[in-house]
């Protein structure tokens, strides 16, 4: 494993042909923060340490490219090792340097081919403290999440169905708007990738008026991103204040977001409230 984790392909190589089962999993006594997930396997420590080559030989020698027994699968784990958050905490540590000549996209081309199931949901997880709900997430899902344009195209050509939702009903277009964000300017996605997101998943047939199971909406969700132009662009594609204009599970309206009920910050966001205010006029 830790030879996994360092890039080490000629000793993990002789390992496996000493015997070693390639699809072994790590069961640490620490869990959480830095420490390794327990189901986490060294084709899982290649790909979030950056080694993807190595993880490509693993599944050539036999590792199972759709293994989530750590809660989550490579397809899913390269999302955040392509964009990573900005907080300090572990999930906002600099991404890992890419090793070898294999960059992340090769790496989801070459991983399709080895059999990873490209719509592939995750088992379990659930929403805490407000964070998007991993479980029935897919990785063109978590791609939306960060507005990763050139992943999410990518995954649509391998196969992918933007259509598919988690398991609190939360759609692509939802999770690019903002719904799960809980820290404001520390999550991917710039403004304008998040426009262009959005866009192209209502043109793929995404309503920008689904509520989920938490009573989200795409609007809750831009609120939390406190991004004015994201409000305008989703009253533009047609955003119902009838339907988003309402109270979440926690009794927020995007209105209550933008003026600072949300996790993580409670400061106000005037041109978030103006925008919102003009969008309640477009209907």
């Amino acid at each position: 494993m830790f030879a996994a984790r360092q890039g080490r392909t000629d000793v993990v190589l002789r390992l496996l042909d000493a015997g070693l089962d390639v699809n072994a999993t790590m069961n640490p006594s620490r869990r959480g923060g830095r420490d390794p997930r327990k189901g986490t396997s060294a084709l899982l420590l290649a790909v979030e340490s950056g080694h993807l080559e190595l993880a490509i030989d693993l599944v050539r020698r036999g590792a199972d490219p759709n293994d989530q027994r750590s809660g989550f699968a490579p397809l899913h784990a390269i999302t955040w090792v392509r964009r990573t958050e900005l907080g300090d905490n572990p999930a906002g540590d600099p991404p890992p340097r890419i090793t070898g000549s294999l960059d992340t996209l090769d790496f989801v081309r070459a991983m399709v081919d080895g059999g990873a199931d490209v719509n592939l949901q995750l088992k379990n997880g659930t929403s805490r403290g407000g964070r998007l709900n991993p479980k029935g997430a897919t990785p063109f899902l978590l791609a939306s999440r960060g507005a990763d344009l050139s992943l999410m195209k990518l995954l649509l050509d391998l196969g992918a169905d933007p259509l598919i939702a988690n398991a609190d009903g939360t759609t692509a277009l939802m999770a690019a708007a903002g719904v799960g964000v809980i820290a404001v300017g520390e999550e991917p996605g710039t403004p304008e990738e998040v426009n262009l997101a959005i866009r192209m998943l209502v043109d793929l047939g995404l309503d920008p008026n689904t509520v989920d199971r938490n009573g989200e909406t795409a609007m809750h969700g831009a609120a939390l991103r406190t991004f004015p132009t994201t409000v305008a662009v989703l009253a533009d594609v047609g955003a119902d204040p009838a339907i988003w204009n309402k109270e979440n599970r926690r009794g927020w309206t995007p209105h209550e977001i933008a003026a600072g009920k949300r996790p993580g910050s409670v400061k106000p966001s005037p041109p978030t409230i103006a925008a919102l205010d003009e969008a309640l006029q477009v209907h």
